[in-house]
């Protein structure tokens, strides 16, 4: 909150500032502008927080979400609104004298911005529009220079959130240490599945919560994974396969070497998607490597398991030579499959020059 109401400049009333909140699904950019947003409500002639843009453009348009802004920052019920242009009007006359706050959540499209917010002028001195997103170049792309890119909580937050989740208190028996580590492991920080996971474990046993664990890292928990999928579902067809063979294969790699082995697929197209992917939150560039959220990776590799839940063989990939072993025994995958999993993992492991494949 410190950091974006240092973006946010509110001591500054001659001027309109937007500020971007990004970061992966289920991190806490709503959670983050929600909090802001009553904080400092009270500054302001007008408010309004767009819930769900994404959610609500596609279910009602993009006319329906002008006409719901106006009416709850004019506080009128009866603004109509015919046709996005129609609104851009309506807005800029409403709205180019009055203070205001608005946050728009989840913002997936530029055209979602250009219809409610377009430009600074649109609103009066003093107002502030906060905007969350998983696409950073999207902000870019609005003009939009303040931003604030959502982290991970560190080991302590992570284990209050689970706590106060699993036990609705921070005084948690001794004999839950072991486990609780293993759950802040498998949700590596990310909000979201501390709190799915700690409100599933509340009230259950020590041997309930191994159970389940064991479940999770096999098989990723639903929820968790129909949001953080909503970043992939987003992708083009070239950069969804661009995302699962690192996924897959390539978590913790040197970036050259990723941009080299999937050139030799893809083509100069390669460099193009891997910037698409770091923009929409779904990999990281950290000290060369490339790098995933670990739940992020499960959500991937789930994709491919999806494909073929019980026969490996008729899966697009195979990571686990467990399931290489089990499809040469059973027959039951063309050679070009098996050639496909030696050709990833021998150029990294015995550096064999791509080549020679």
């Amino acid at each position: 909150m410190l950091k974006v109401n240092s973006l946010l400049d509110l001591g500054s009333d001659d001027l309109v500032h937007m500020v971007g909140i990004h970061g992966i699904g289920g991190i806490g950019k709503t959670t983050v502008a929600r909090a802001v947003y009553n904080s400092i409500s009270y500054q302001f002639e007008g408010m309004c927080f767009l819930e769900d843009v994404r959610g609500n453009s596609m279910k009602f348009g993009l006319v329906h979400l002008q006409q719901t802004m106006l009416s709850e920052i004019c506080r009128d019920e009866h603004i109509n609104i015919g046709h996005l242009t129609d609104g851009i009007s309506v807005i800029k006359q409403r709205l180019c004298r009055k203070k205001v706050l608005l946050v728009l959540d989840d913002v997936d499209d530029l055209k979602q911005l250009q219809v409610i917010a377009g430009v600074s002028d649109w609103f009066g001195s003093g107002s502030r529009v906060i905007i969350t997103t998983r696409d950073k170049h999207l902000l870019a792309s609005h003009g939009v220079e303040r931003a604030y890119a959502v982290e991970a909580l560190n080991e302590r937050e992570s284990l209050d959130l689970l706590c106060w989740n699993a036990f609705k208190t921070d005084q948690v028996d001794p004999s839950y240490a072991d486990v609780l580590k293993r759950a802040l492991t498998f949700a590596s920080g990310l909000p979201l599945a501390l709190q799915v996971v700690g409100s599933y474990l509340f009230g259950r046993s020590i041997n309930e919560w191994i159970s389940a664990l064991d479940l999770y890292e096999r098989v990723p928990e639903k929820h968790i994974q129909t949001v953080l999928k909503l970043s992939y579902d987003s992708l083009e067809e070239e950069e969804q396969s661009i995302f699962l063979d690192i996924a897959c294969f390539f978590n913790g790699h040197k970036l050259e070497d990723v941009t080299d082995m999937l050139s030799a697929r893809y083509g100069e197209s390669t460099k193009y998607s891997i910037e698409e992917l770091i923009e929409k939150s779904l990999i990281k560039i950290d000290g060369g490597l490339v790098t995933l959220h670990n739940l992020i990776q499960d959500m991937g590799r789930e994709i491919v398991r999806q494909e073929s839940p019980i026969e490996p063989g008729k899966r697009s990939r195979l990571w686990s030579y467990e399931d290489v072993l089990h499809v040469l025994q059973e027959n039951s995958v063309s050679y070009k499959m098996v050639l496909f999993y030696l050709y990833y993992h021998l150029c990294f492991l015995s550096f064999v020059d791509i080549r020679f494949f």
